[in-house]
């Protein structure tokens, strides 16, 4: 990672002389941030190539994990692997706390041991925070699993599950702390590129249950192996940048505290979206039973992997929208809001037009009555193309307790309308239950993101999105065409195709706001220097002045 000199870049400087810069630069401070004008499109480039072979991997792998050991007991590892990813989620708003103060801290070579010192605490925070959340999951997820009805065959698989699960959360938590570090430092790329490595290793370890039958215990343990691996490699690449931990006076209360009074702020926010998209699988598994649990975990996993698409592309703004000056900020916002709904509007189309090519094409026959549940969560991807951006500006720049209230307010009404449609036996209805409140909502959280950084919304850019409303209800009827008169697989290819041409079409767009980004790296930097000699300036005065009275307060005595 290099840190780039901007101003000597636009005054002209020679190709050798901005290399050796480069170079001296990363020596002198190896904690500042990759502002390069290339980074933001890297970052979405590498957030693109995980992204599609994690989704497709998982989607392939996870029916040709139900072949390997049945449906019911895979059943039970997805409400294990559930727990582990509802819990890794669980950081109370501590790594959005970290980038917002890491970006607040100068990127200066004078200012590294400041960086390094809140690293430590933000390290210690998360390991405190892995050890309560790994202790509270190996004592209560046994206790849920006594309202699930398990195959005897797998009842001793428990116990092992669990202490593998249990180890796979204590790393995932604290490479999730590193992870938010690495965006501080605008390098998300890093945790991407090991995602990539993990999946097409859990691919190769499936071979190796294949041939050795090692069956539900073999596939629990590949699994728990491929989630290690991406935050192992956070971890490396945070000790590699800011070497070994730094302790000393002010760690807590210079560092520490003020990041768990920032993040306490966001960490209602934080555990409601983990409420709206985690629970309802939990919520299904006493009611409807293992083999619907995994009907519907299928659907979760196909949400899930939507919603990382979105915020691959809406996350490495979130770096771009904290340092930008206002004006600047709401044309990347524009901008960001552009490229999410864009990729929101094609696949929101291709479930919501062949929901049962994509179904049977994936689990098999035997899970099209899914399908239908599947186009329920087209409303979904659309609600988060509009209200990731816009938690980003609220989260990063604006109001946090807003966005924490709105939040819960969708928590709140998905719950008892989740419970209520498991009663009605249907996954369709219980999907739709899940999608609905977080599409109402949208418009709510886009309206209020508005006054946080506002949109600058011209007709314009009406225009523009109401075209890209219009080319996708066109695309949406091509797919239905080409859905009646061609064969499964080369339906879902064509729609594939149209995701493919939307990401090349975005590139243009991305490397603008690159360039921006790279030129208002250096005014933030200067900026926040002259803000901390500022605010040291006005803190000496006063203890100057304090000292000075104390003083004058004893002459009197001692006279």
């Amino acid at each position: 990672m290099a840190t780039t000199d901007s101003g000597k870049k636009r005054r002209g400087a020679g190709k050798h002389r901005k290399v050796v810069e480069s170079g001296r630069k990363q020596t002198e401070n190896s904690t500042g941030a990759d502002t390069s004008a290339s980074r933001l499109g890297q970052n979405i480039l590498w957030n693109y190539l995980s992204g599609f072979t994690s989704i497709f991997g998982l989607l392939l792998l996870y029916p040709l994990a139900v072949s390997i050991v049945g449906a019911s007991s895979y059943g039970l590892w997805v409400l294990a692997i559930g727990a582990i990813q509802m819990l890794t989620m669980t950081d109370f708003g501590l790594g959005a706390g970290i980038v917002r103060t890491l970006t607040g801290i100068p990127d200066n070579v004078d200012y590294q041991r400041d960086r390094r010192m809140f690293v430590t605490a933000a390290l210690l925070v998360f390991l405190i925070l892995a050890t309560v959340l790994t202790a509270v999951y190996t004592l209560i997820f046994p206790l849920y699993l006594q309202a699930v009805t398990i195959p005897e065959q797998d009842q001793a698989i428990l116990w092992p599950m669990t202490i593998l699960a249990g180890l796979t959360l204590f790393i995932s938590l604290v490479g999730r702390g590193m992870n938010s570090v690495l965006w501080g430092l605008n390098r998300p790329d890093i945790e991407r590129k090991a995602a990539v490595i993990a999946i097409l290793g859990r691919a190769a370890g499936y071979a190796v249950v294949v041939v050795t039958d090692t069956g539900l215990l073999g596939i629990v343990v590949v699994e728990c192996l491929s989630l290690m691996l991406p935050p192992l490699v956070c971890m490396v690449a945070v000790a590699r940048r800011f070497s070994s931990p730094v302790f000393g006076p002010g760690l807590w209360r210079d560092h520490g505290k003020p990041l768990i009074k920032i993040s306490s702020v966001m960490s209602i926010g934080a555990l409601s979206q983990l409420g709206i998209y985690q629970l309802p699988l939990f919520l299904v598994g006493p009611t409807l039973g293992l083999h619907a649990t995994t009907a519907f975990g299928a659907l979760m996993r196909v949400y899930q992997s939507c919603r990382l698409v979105v915020s691959w592309i809406a996350l490495p703004y979130g770096y771009p929208l904290r340092i930008a000056t206002p004006d600047k900020a709401a044309q990347i916002l524009k901008n960001c809001l552009t490229l999410t709904v864009g990729i929101g509007l094609l696949m929101g189309v291709a479930l919501a037009t062949i929901p049962t090519e994509l179904m049977t094409a994936w689990m098999g026959d035997d899970f099209a009555s899914a399908a239908l549940g599947l186009s329920m969560l087209a409303l979904g991807i659309m609600a988060e193309a509009i209200t990731q951006p816009a938690n980003l500006v609220m989260n990063l720049r604006g109001s946090a307790v807003r966005a924490s209230i709105l939040s819960l307010t969708t928590l709140v009404l998905t719950l008892p309308a989740v419970w209520l449609a498991t009663f009605t036996d249907s996954i369709t209805v219980v999907a739709l239950a899940t999608v609905l409140p977080s599409f109402l909502m949208s418009g709510v959280q886009m309206y209020l993101a508005n006054k946080d950084v506002s949109y600058g919304l011209q007709r314009s850019d009406l225009t523009r999105w109401g075209g890209m409303a219009g080319g996708a209800l066109l695309y949406a009827g091509f797919a239905l065409l080409v859905a009646y008169f061609l064969p499964t697989w080369p339906t879902i290819l064509v729609v594939g195709a149209g995701l493919a041409v939307m990401a090349l079409r975005m590139l243009k767009l991305v490397r603008a706001d690159g360039a921006v980004v790279a030129e208002m790296s250096e005014e933030n930097s200067e900026a926040l220097v002259a803000q901390r000699q500022a605010q040291n300036a006005t803190e000496d005065n006063a203890r100057s002045t304090t000292d000075q009275e104390a003083r004058d307060a004893e002459e009197p005595g001692r006279a």
